[in-house]
């Protein structure tokens, strides 16, 4: 069949008109696809930028409070007020040091210590450059974010004593995660950028920006945009706004830009993407579709049918796209919530432990623990807390009216005993409670109290008060064991002034009395020449036997051969002395040469093995002991020393051996010294002490 001119241009018009519709039907549906697609890119956007932000809050508010904390250190303000003082002061000035130098131990890539005339008084680790990048942070204090090829948080605290200020504290802060949170962005897309922007003191309409981008880190300063008409998302931010905007960036390129702003540090952060990039896949697929639709516009109603049914299987997979992105969403924000209460949890813990370092009270310490464990409850608002310690009881702020629920609850539930730390369990639904021992006896609890019977199970509080007990636990013992200590050296005061009044002041008196009688005798010219002479060696006698027990004092009180010979010829010399005042066979073994140990480590092995030949002596009946020292080469250098006996030893169930306060005292030694010990029972019968401790103390 042929076509006359009518029917031509008929079919050219319905051509056209199925084109143009087709056309239309496809524009139509391409900027639909368009803003879902948008949307949904958007969120992801904001989703990580939220993430990014969270990340850099946490942290820098973290590396912040470590700083003030260390304004707070009683020694660092002793030793900096000492200095403030008398700036020559060389005991201040080294334990300043020493306290400084172990910072780079917790996480300072560098400190400095200036006094109130900002004079340097110590100095570790090697500051960043001035000409670096910097974002000044608008916190309490001068705390900046530095670009260094990695983020630094540099920050200055005062330091105040009795509310005078007595100098300051600069630190910084190497921050590898949220450098890689900065730089990691490269599978988000090829024109992807991260800015971390802060406004400029002097200029409100000029931001300063580290930009981060798949191929390069660089710092600039950036116009904001306040016109009403057009304001830009960074404008938005630095109003305390968030979301995310299709807008046009610093280069005038359309980009699609999430934004947010964190208040707490006065700066503000974009993550954006180029929309060309964006909308890529879609306008190749476009083009494609559009040569298609004109190779095949003769086929008329298949063509638009085929066409139609392909645009529906993309809107289809786009809203797939959509719903899964909406998922994520979700479960992100759920694992946002549960990280928030962990992270409510750890600073709990953390700010209990911070101020149990403080000088105070077990009430105050109580007192300190419910401020900052209600509100990191789950449900601060309808629980309350209680602490008995030696039939003291602690309550929070709030007890008192709640005490008719905890009365009515009572009267419903079981109360279950706690087991030790690695045995407890978690209660449920009414109380959670974890006891509290001292010196392996039950003395306590700490217990929290739910006034509403919710169904969710506690384990991770359960956890968090099983931690905050184990550190009352440890804070008491150690009070008890100060105290006690306090009370020996006040006992050994005590003897000592008594034997020097009693002992060593009776033959002085004698002696004067004698010399007295000297001076008379000489005086007198009919005075025998012998009588003098006898009463001469009396008075040298009697003065020599006083000579004789002030060393024995004196060595009751200092080593001498410690102080003279060093650690290996005192512990010759302590071995030599037990064998010959006891009959008995005390050896000593010395396996180190030519390796120098601190005076303060030397004197803490010698009272150890002091401590546990006169454990092995008296306790154990010992008639062999052997004291051996050697060098053991581990992650570190450390010193072993052992004492090993023949005696009784103990029994398993031999408590009070291990509670007593020599024992104690040898513990405490070990600690103080970052060190271990150990006693074990041999088989062979009797004991043996093991004590290791790092010969290198000025890291530590």
């Amino acid at each position: 069949m042929f076509l006359n001119k009518d029917d031509h241009k008929i079919s050219i018009i319905g051509s056209l008109l199925l084109l143009g519709l087709t056309l239309t039907t496809g524009l139509t549906v391409y900027n639909a696809m368009r803003q879902q697609i948008e949307t949904v890119l958007g969120r992801g956007l904001t989703g990580s930028l939220e993430g990014k932000a969270l990340l850099f809050e946490t942290r820098i508010l973290k590396g912040i409070e470590d700083t003030r904390a260390l304004a707070l250190r009683p020694f660092i303000i002793q030793f900096m007020e000492e200095l403030n003082n008398d700036i020559n002061n060389k005991d201040a000035s080294n334990n300043l040091t020493r306290n400084v130098h172990s910072l780079t131990q917790i996480g300072f890539s560098a400190a400095v210590v200036y006094d109130s005339k900002n004079n340097i008084l110590s100095q570790v680790g090697t500051f960043t450059s001035k000409e670096n990048p910097t974002i000044q942070l608008n916190t309490e204090g001068d705390s900046n974010l530095i670009w260094d090829n990695v983020i630094i948080l540099k920050t200055s605290v005062d330091v105040f004593n009795h509310g005078n200020k007595i100098g300051k504290i600069i630190t910084e802060t190497k921050l590898p995660n949220l450098t890689r949170s900065f730089m990691d962005i490269h599978s988000t897309g090829k024109s992807v950028e991260f800015l971390i922007c802060a406004k400029m003191p002097e200029n409100r309409m000029v931001v300063s920006c580290l930009i981060s981008n798949p191929s390069t880190v660089r710092f600039t300063h950036l116009d904001v945009n306040t016109d009403v008409q057009r304001i830009s998302s960074k404008g938005l931010a630095l109003i305390g706004k968030s979301g995310v905007a299709s807008t046009h960036d610093y280069r005038d390129i359309p980009v699609i830009e999430a934004y947010t702003s964190l208040p707490t540090l006065g700066i503000l952060m974009t993550l954006k993407l180029d929309r060309d990039e964006l909308f890529m896949p879609i306008n190749d697929k476009l083009k494609d579709s559009t040569l298609y639709l004109v190779a095949l516009i003769i086929a008329e109603i298949l063509l638009l049918n085929w066409f139609i049914n392909k645009l529906r299987k993309s809107e289809k997979e786009a809203h797939n796209a959509k719903v899964k992105a909406e998922e994520y969403s979700i479960e992100l924000t759920s694992k946002e919530m549960e990280l928030r209460k962990r992270l409510n949890e750890i600073t709990c813990l953390y700010e209990i432990r911070r101020e149990m370092e403080l000088e105070m009270s077990i009430s105050e310490v109580c007192h300190k623990i419910f401020k900052h464990l209600i509100p990191a409850l789950q449900f601060p608002n309808t629980s309350f807390a209680e602490i008995l310690i030696s039939d003291k009881r602690y309550t929070s702020q709030d007890y008192s009216k709640k005490a008719n629920a905890e009365l009515e609850l009572a009267k419903k539930t079981e109360i279950i005993k706690s087991l030790r730390p690695k045995e407890r369990k978690s209660i449920f639904n009414i109380f959670i409670q974890s006891n509290i021992y001292i010196d392996n006896t039950n003395q306590g609890y700490l217990r929290v109290y739910y006034a509403n019977d919710v169904p969710e199970s506690f384990v991770e509080e359960q956890k968090l008060i099983d931690a905050i007990a184990s550190d009352l636990e440890g804070w008491i013992e150690l009070r008890q064991l100060e105290e006690s200590l306090i009370s020996i050296s006040e006992e050994q005061i005590h003897k000592i002034g008594q034997e020097l009044h009693d002992n060593i002041g009776q033959q002085i008196a004698a002696i004067a009395y004698q010399a007295s009688a000297l001076e008379f005798q000489v005086h007198e010219k009919d005075t025998p020449h012998k009588k003098i002479s006898e009463l001469a060696a009396s008075i040298a006698s009697q003065t020599q036997n006083l000579v004789a027990n002030i060393k024995q004092l004196s060595k009751v009180l200092l080593p001498f051969e410690l102080e003279t010979s060093g650690l290996t010829s005192a512990l010759q010399t302590l071995a030599a002395k037990i064998s010959a005042t006891y009959n008995i066979n005390c050896k000593f073994i010395n396996h180190i040469e030519n390796e120098k140990i601190e005076n303060v480590i030397a004197l803490n092995l010698y009272r150890v093995a002091q401590e546990a030949i006169n454990n092995a002596l008296f306790h154990g009946k010992a008639r062999n002991i052997t004291v051996s020292l050697t060098i053991n080469e581990l992650d570190e250098k450390f010193i072993h020393l052992t004492i090993s006996d023949d005696g009784t030893g103990f029994s398993d169930s031999t408590e009070h051996f291990f509670s007593g306060m020599g024992i104690k005292i040898m513990h405490y030694r070990a600690k103080q010294l970052n060190g271990k010990l150990t006693i074990l029972k041999r088989n062979e019968g009797g004991v043996e002490v093991n004590f290791l401790v790092p010969i290198y103390q000025g890291d530590k």
